[in-house]
């Protein structure tokens, strides 16, 4: 089915999780802060081709125990572990020195490549370049690489040292020539592009008990957000419960 023309309204339903999210001590750490744990969980996942939408969170509470009261945290992930962009890796950068075209002092330089997407989405990062050693202190390095089908640009992250890449240049070609060392306020890693977890919010949830014969409780956590191709959100627990909680995304898919 073709992608929706009038993104307002999503093309089709999209319900996902249903997962239970168990935090106890014998099987997570609690108190994760930074949405990386273990059992922090995955509960909905936008459309890889077109984004998507998502409504709300519901959390339920399971029936067969009792649960302390804990709170949720709630992540939207961006990163490779998600798939953010269904590009392909490019192909590892090679780098010819020149010593003259730039401002580049005596020294050896690293590179990466990422392919960036129609909505901005950043594929995995490429396999490190060979060592380039530039005579300076006028050098440049011409940088070129293997493209990848569906990119419309590229970014070029450098550094001094082996997987000390902490710069980037953008080019809408697979080449690149780097004149200077630096460009102020592109500072970066790409490691910070494929592992990016958003802390989006939080919500308590009660202390439960067991029950046979009556509802447990329901809550809802609205997020009426669009969400890019392949982002994820991610639900974790801050503190052992027993049971546990089911949690459901509902939203659509454009």
């Amino acid at each position: 089915m073709a992608g929706n023309s009038s993104p307002i309204f999503s093309r089709v339903g999209d319900i996902q999780g249903g997962v239970l999210i168990v935090n106890s001590s014998t099987n997570s750490a609690v108190a994760d802060f930074a949405g990386t744990g273990t059992y922090v969980v995955p509960v909905f996942t936008a459309d890889l081709t077109n984004g998507g939408f998502i409504q709300r969170l519901r959390f339920k509470a399971k029936a067969d125990g009792a649960n302390v009261a804990t709170v949720a945290r709630i992540w939207i992930n961006e990163g490779v572990l998600n798939v953010v962009s269904p590009l392909t890796t490019p192909g590892t950068p090679t780098g010819t020195p020149s010593a003259s075209g730039g401002t580049l002092s005596t020294g050896t330089f690293y590179a990466k490549i990422q392919a960036i997407d129609q909505w901005g989405g950043l594929s995995n990062q490429s396999a490190e370049s060979s060592a380039v050693n530039v005579v300076g202190p006028l050098g440049s390095i011409s940088w070129s690489w293997a493209g990848v089908s569906g990119a419309v640009s590229y970014r070029i992250y450098t550094g001094p040292i082996s997987q000390g890449e902490y710069v980037y240049f953008s080019s809408t070609l697979t080449t690149f020539t780097q004149t200077v060392p630096i460009i102020a306020g592109q500072l970066a890693s790409p490691a910070d592009y494929v592992v990016n977890n958003m802390f989006y919010g939080e919500l308590s949830l009660p202390a439960t008990v067991a029950t046979i014969n009556a509802a447990t409780i329901e809550l809802d956590y609205p997020m009426n957000l669009a969400l890019p191709p392949g982002y994820r959100v991610f639900v974790g627990l801050g503190q052992n419960v027993a049971t546990g909680w089911y949690v459901m995304g509902i939203g659509g898919k454009y």
